[in-house]
């Protein structure tokens, strides 16, 4: 790949991202909780099993397992998940509570309500998202494991 495209991918992915994040944590002010917080929630919210381990929430969230547990406190101490010993000796299960959950429910109605969220995407046309989003699951296929990928593809959220 020529060294232009590399240069111009990555400051278009690094610019997205950041415009991503700022509209991120404007919700996330609006509801007093951080965009890593509201992932980690939406990651247990979504999955299709009653817990996550830690290390399942750093793959699923892409972060360092130290991020996960320095993540996982405040949103324990505020009641939006539990953590509890696994079946395994020194594994941990977290689940979202039902506090959590509701906190979830109204993340995504804010988001309904957002126009600009994630991004403002209105001059493009449905066409061109999905093909960017094609284009895009190449990328993630390749880059993030066999469990983000399934985890990605059965992701639903609802209503919305």
């Amino acid at each position: 790949m020529e060294f232009l495209i590399k240069q111009n991918l990555l400051l278009t992915i690094r610019a997205l991202y950041f415009c991503v994040e700022e509209q991120w944590s404007i919700l996330g002010r609006n509801h007093n909780i951080t965009p890593a917080q509201q992932l980690v929630l939406f990651l247990l919210y979504t999955s299709n099993k009653k817990s996550l381990a830690p290390s399942e929430l750093s793959d699923l969230g892409c972060w360092h397992s130290s991020t996960v547990s320095r993540l996982l406190k405040p949103l324990e101490s505020n009641g939006m998940i539990k953590i509890s010993p696994d079946k395994r000796p020194k594994y941990k299960e977290v689940m979202i509570t039902s506090a959590g959950s509701q906190l979830v429910q109204e993340l995504i109605n804010s988001v309904g309500e957002m126009n600009s969220f994630p991004l403002k995407i209105s001059q493009l046309t449905s066409q061109d998202i999905e093909s960017f989003l094609d284009s895009s699951q190449k990328i993630l296929d390749v880059n993030k494991s066999e469990n983000f990928g399934k985890w990605f593809k059965q992701v639903k959220t609802g209503s919305y």
